[in-house]
């Protein structure tokens, strides 16, 4: 019965790991010399609306809490927001995998 139980936690967590590395959704956003963007604002536009509002962590981390909202577009701005370009990206690019973001300077 043991040995029967530690095979089915072992298959349940397998495919747990399996389903959230596969249909997580976000990214990291870092400057142009790699280090981790802080707290950089990560709005989530849905037909002229903000639908979510993130900030990336102390890795430079966000995840997008859904993909129910196909034609929507990502908005990622610097946390001082002077310095930076804003980056407008659809969020079916962030369908898949982890999408690196890097924010470049304002020219």
């Amino acid at each position: 019965m043991t040995k029967l139980y530690l095979r089915m936690m072992i298959i349940f967590g397998t495919v747990l790991l399996w389903a959230s590395a596969c249909f997580a959704s976000g990214g990291k956003v870092t400057y142009p010399d790699g280090t981790p963007v802080v707290g950089a604002e990560v709005n989530v536009h849905l037909q002229e609306v903000d639908k979510y509002k993130l900030t990336t962590d102390a890795n430079g981390r966000f995840t997008l809490p859904t993909m129910d909202f196909f034609d929507a577009f990502v908005q990622i701005k610097a946390p001082d927001g002077l310095d930076y370009a804003t980056v407008n990206l659809p969020a079916e690019v962030f369908d898949k995998s982890n999408v690196s973001v890097v924010l470049q300077p304002m020219r």
